[in-house]
């Protein structure tokens, strides 16, 4: 065999190799294609789906902060509507006339002087003498209150606390919950 015809079947054999490498490799690099395309979707459907469950879950945390903010402005609304109703109370307690004020005050100390000893009755300045009509044995002193009565005992150390606005908060705190049903 000549040299030539060696050569000539060496890059005949060389070219007929490349070939066949470059089919195989050919397939393999579609092949790789294919499972790279398949494993682009799949982590652009786990992408698409924690994306939406991200996004469902902020819309869950969004609708309850806006109920929740909508609760709170309704109680808010419901607190000030109560507290006018006992706003208008404290003044038409604060304007009552000195017929029922001092009806008012006989049975506070009477009902105060049987539960303890009292020596001691304070009432504001406008009141004191309509208090001293009622408060009879007992010494009337006067107390920066806006009404009702103080009963002390004889030792200063125990009071029963009668004033208008120690009244008005202790119905406000049983009445509450009947009001509110009044109301709303």
């Amino acid at each position: 065999m000549t040299l030539d015809k060696v050569v000539d079947e060496i890059i005949s054999k060389a070219k007929a190799d490349a070939n066949t490498l470059k089919k195989e490799g050919k397939a393999e690099a579609i092949t790789i294609l294919k499972k790279a395309k398949a494993n682009a979707s799949e982590i652009e459907d786990d992408a698409v789906a924690y994306a939406k469950g991200v996004i469902e879950a902020m819309e869950k945390k969004e609708l309850a902060s806006a109920k929740l903010q909508c609760k709170r402005i309704d109680l808010d609304s419901r607190k000030d509507v109560i507290d006018k109703v006992f706003d208008k109370l404290r003044e038409k307690v604060m304007m009552l006339d000195d017929k029922t004020k001092k009806n008012i005050y006989e049975k506070m100390i009477k009902k105060a002087v049987s539960e303890m000893d009292g020596r001691y009755v304070y009432a504001n300045a406008k009141d004191k003498s309509l208090v001293k009509s009622v408060a009879a044995g007992l010494e009337v002193k006067e107390e920066d209150i806006l009404g009702g009565v103080i009963v002390e005992d004889k030792d200063q150390n125990v009071r029963i606390d009668c004033t208008f606005e120690s009244v008005l908060e202790d119905v406000r705190d049983e009445y509450l919950k009947d009001v509110s049903k009044v109301l709303f």
